[in-house]
């Protein structure tokens, strides 16, 4: 630029020499590009905040223990997503879908079981769980059932499996025979003590597993106990069965069974009450009268001599070990104190029987019991 070229660019800008338009531009440019820059890196930060907030805090909104999630066979994602939802109160429900979809949870063969989501477990945990974890087996502790019906129903009622499934099992003979029973002497092998089984087993599985209880239980000194009295594990079972019908005090049942064991011994009639009401099918019976006792039934001890083919309600454990270690004594009859104690009153001949039921009946009908 020439001197006069300068004077006059002086004159025009009063004086001053201002940056030619390229590098004002070029100047603007670096400012933009540093605010992108620094607007870029907040950005990251802020996802990398909110991505560290989901993956550190808590799935869901329920502050309790144990979640348990429980994934049927052959279920879909959507249908462990609203049990998620109904159960965990997913805090963030699409976050949880777009990271189970990234994670492959949404897409690949869901492992059926029970699976135990802890208190406080995230996002990820919970979807490492469903996807790795060994499910959790449940604890079951069988009830005084009495019936097949109440059985199924009880076995099924915490399980995947379907009753129909299991009543079509137990009702096949041959099915059956593999454990040397029938669809009736099951119930013998279906012990009151906890045993653990998968959420989705088989009824196969389930079978197998009470059976093998029943096993471990009878190996050994039982099985010799039971032999000295002249009866099989079965039996056992069902006398036990009949015994915890007769009387709400264990402390009488070594004395109840050794009576019965007197009965079969004289091949007398057992005439015990409980097995009518199992006969009849009404177990709501408060007083057996004398047009109960003519039922038709192989559990009416009334009519048919010996124990009946099965249980008449599933004793426990302690009362079958009681039956084991009956008393020895000449007792034939048994009849419910007058005083409604709940103990019975027990007689080695049939007149001290007569005169016991007499003041029994007597009191039955002073309080108007039918």
């Amino acid at each position: 630029m020439s001197k006069h070229s300068v004077a006059h660019y002086q004159r025009i800008n009063g004086g001053r020499i201002l940056p030619s338009r390229k590098k004002r531009s070029s100047k603007l440019r670096r400012g933009i590009l540093r605010c992108l820059s620094i607007l870029f890196v907040l950005c990251l930060l802020a996802l990398v905040a909110v991505g560290a907030f989901l993956y550190l805090t808590p799935a869901g909104r329920v502050d309790r223990g144990t979640t348990y999630i429980l994934v049927s066979p052959g279920a879909k994602y959507k249908d462990v997503e609203q049990q998620l939802q109904n159960k965990l109160w997913l805090r963030f429900p699409s976050a949880f879908r777009y990271l189970a979809q990234w994670k492959g949870l949404t897409s690949a063969p869901l492992r059926s079981g029970r699976y135990a989501i802890p208190r406080g477990a995230t996002m990820p945990e919970v979807i490492e769980i469903l996807q790795t974890a060994e499910q959790v087996p449940l604890t079951i502790t069988p009830t005084a059932l009495r019936t097949e019906d109440e059985l199924i129903t009880f076995l099924t009622s915490s399980l995947w499996l379907r009753a129909d499934s299991l009543r079509t099992l137990l009702r096949d003979s041959s099915f059956m025979a593999r454990y040397g029973a029938t669809s009736e002497t099951f119930r013998a092998e279906v012990l009151r003590q906890p045993f653990t089984i998968a959420w989705d087993a088989t009824g196969k599985t389930l079978l197998d597993s009470l059976h093998s209880g029943y096993l471990r239980f009878w190996k050994g000194a039982r099985t010799d106990q039971a032999q000295r009295l002249g009866l099989t594990p079965l039996q056992v079972t069902t006398l036990a069965s009949i015994v915890e019908s007769e009387s709400a005090k264990p402390d009488e049942y070594r004395r109840i069974a050794g009576l019965y064991l007197n009965r079969l011994r004289k091949d007398m009639r057992l005439q015990s009450d409980p097995t009518v009401k199992f006969a009849l099918g009404d177990f709501s019976l408060r007083r057996i009268k004398g047009e109960h006792l003519s039922v038709s039934s192989p559990y009416n001890t009334y009519l048919v001599t010996g124990l009946p083919p099965a249980p008449i309600v599933l004793p426990r454990t302690s009362t079958i070990d009681s039956v084991l270690r009956a008393e020895e004594h000449d007792y034939l009859y048994m009849c419910a104190r007058e005083d409604f104690s709940g103990y019975h009153s027990f007689a080695a001949d049939y007149a001290t029987h007569l005169s016991n039921a007499r003041r029994y009946q007597q009191e039955l009908d002073k309080r108007g019991v039918n």
